[in-house]
């Protein structure tokens, strides 16, 4: 398999990828300090157990590396170059640990599939949708199960079913890791328009609350069901 020119930045460091995201192994094992020998790769792929298919990078068939395989090194490797890998990722699982969006943004830009970083803003939009649909639940006095009811009515509308099952379905931990972009906006719409309509009607208590989420839910299910009227003219 040819390589295209694709490359993978970690700050100011750009190293050569194959399109399928497989490191060019000689250029990354000089950022840990380490200059393999072709005829010695075997050895030492057999030693640290790496397993990564040769790809071609314009001049045949070379040796690569995958990210986990690049990451393990760096943590295994006693050279001043995978010590300073290794203070790297200390710092980057700090940033991760306190939220830091900056971080995130910068993921996401690395991500050259377009689908992937609308995935990822459609998914914050529904985090956000849920989270002040309870804030805003909790002060219209719900209380009790009511949390997982609304949950449950939003997944039931938008996905035909429940969470555990769209986990063991779609393989996920968490139900929303699971969904499409489509399904995430959907369940943000339900969400911000349950919450606009408990506000405006001054509903109080779970039973008026869900009664409004399941008008909600019903009327949002009824406009994406319905096919689009053909425009005259």
């Amino acid at each position: 398999m040819k390589s295209l020119p694709n490359t993978l930045e970690f700050g100011t460091v750009r190293l050569p990828a194959s399109a399928d995201g497989l490191l060019h192994a000689p250029t990354a094992l000089l950022q840990l300090g380490l200059t393999v020998p072709v005829s010695d790769w075997t050895t030492f792929a057999a030693q640290h157990d790496l397993h990564s298919p040769q790809r071609d990078f314009g001049v045949g068939p070379e040796a690569t590396l995958h990210p986990d395989e690049f990451a393990r090194l760096a943590f295994v490797l006693t050279t001043p170059e995978a010590k300073r890998w290794r203070k790297r990722a200390q710092t980057l699982l700090a940033r991760a640990m306190q939220g830091d969006v900056r971080l995130s943004a910068q993921i996401a830009e690395r991500n050259p599939d377009p689908e992937a970083r609308r995935w990822l803003a459609a998914r914050l939009e529904s985090t956000d949708a849920r989270r002040t649909l309870m804030s805003t639940v909790a002060r219209h006095g719900g209380e009790g199960n009511v949390y997982g009811q609304l949950g449950s009515i939003s997944n039931r509308s938008v996905l035909g079913t429940d969470s555990a099952t769209i986990r063991r379905e779609r393989g996920v931990k968490q139900t929303r890791d699971g969904l499409s972009s489509a399904e995430l906006l959907r369940m943000a719409y339900v969400d911000t328009a349950t919450e606009r309509a408990i506000q405006d009607h001054g509903a109080h208590g779970n039973t008026a609350i869900l009664r409004l989420h399941e008008h909600v839910a019903r009327r949002e299910r009824h406009l994406w069901d319905a096919p689009l009227a053909p425009q005259a003219g």
